[in-house]
């Protein structure tokens, strides 16, 4: 296998020998139009015909949970085996391009954070959306909000006891500068939730200009992923699914499941000058 050191620029696109792990403002910007439009044409469909007023009938009955709209966000439960290694109240959370859904609103049934933030480029489009966790916790003052990118917020290193970030990295700008900064801003003894789709070349051949691929430019594998957390992390949970058990089988050879605490190491700075 080849190793991750060549880096160059091919159509706005920074690659290693086998990985997209970043790209161009300007493509960043496409994918965010593509993300925004998508969902906001999902809320549309699903109001049709009354189907809200409808939705909150039977949530008044006990049938459906009150907030409409899932992401994959019980598959994701299912695979970090219901959030129960986390403990039932922590001080301050957060979830990283939390996206219309959230999947704070699964771990909230396990895991109580006193003060939660929820931080997306969308979320000020996502809590507009009704009959969903963004919006009433929003609404009722229960969730701090924030727009930026996860490579330009302004959280404090060491800040979160957890910190939260699934089905994130193929639609940031700089995939390696956000895994710096979501490790940074985790404090010792805090936890971080990863879960990610991963792709290999042949993958990427596969898929390449199929339909929604727009909204998904950043292609990362297992291997990239593990060089920032194996010795930053006790591991709390940490699986590859295999290709037949993921999602997305034509598309991802693999997903990437993992929770752990972060180690109380001393900073050092990369190459580049971050701390990590």
């Amino acid at each position: 296998m080849p190793t991750l050191t060549a880096r160059e620029i091919k159509d706005g696109k920074q690659v290693t020998e086998k990985y997209i792990i970043k790209i161009s403002r300007e493509r960043w910007e496409m994918a965010q139009e593509w993300e925004r439009e998508h969902w906001v044409k999902t809320q549309k469909m699903r109001a049709k015909y009354g189907k809200n007023i409808i939705w909150k009938f039977i949530a008044l009955l006990g049938l459906k949970s009150k907030y409409r709209g899932d992401d994959w966000n019980y598959w994701w439960k299912r695979q970090f085996n219901d959030y129960n290694f986390l403990p039932e109240v922590i001080e301050n959370a957060i979830e990283l391009g939390c996206g219309p859904y959230t999947n704070f609103r699964l771990i909230i049934e396990r895991c109580v954070p006193k003060h939660l933030f929820l931080s997306d480029p969308l979320i000020r489009t996502y809590v507009n959306f009704k009959q969903t966790f963004v919006s009433e916790m929003y609404r009722k003052g229960l969730c701090i909000i924030d727009d930026q990118t996860i490579e330009e917020f302004p959280f404090a290193p060491d800040y979160f006891d957890l910190c939260v970030m699934i089905n994130v990295l193929d639609h940031v700008q700089d995939a390696e500068l956000c895994m710096k900064n979501a490790i940074n801003i985790t404090k010792p003894g805090g936890i971080l939730i990863i879960g990610q789709d991963l792709t290999d070349e042949e993958d990427m051949h596969r898929i390449e200009g199929a339909e929604g691929e727009v909204g998904h430019p950043i292609k990362i594998g297992h291997d990239w992923l593990d060089k920032f957390i194996k010795r930053k992390f006790e591991s709390l949970i940490y699986k590859i699914l295999p290709r037949e058990e993921g999602r997305a089988p034509i598309a991802h050879y693999g997903t990437y499941i993992f929770a752990g605490k972060k180690l109380n190491y001393k900073k050092t700075k990369d190459s580049d000058g971050i701390k990590v």
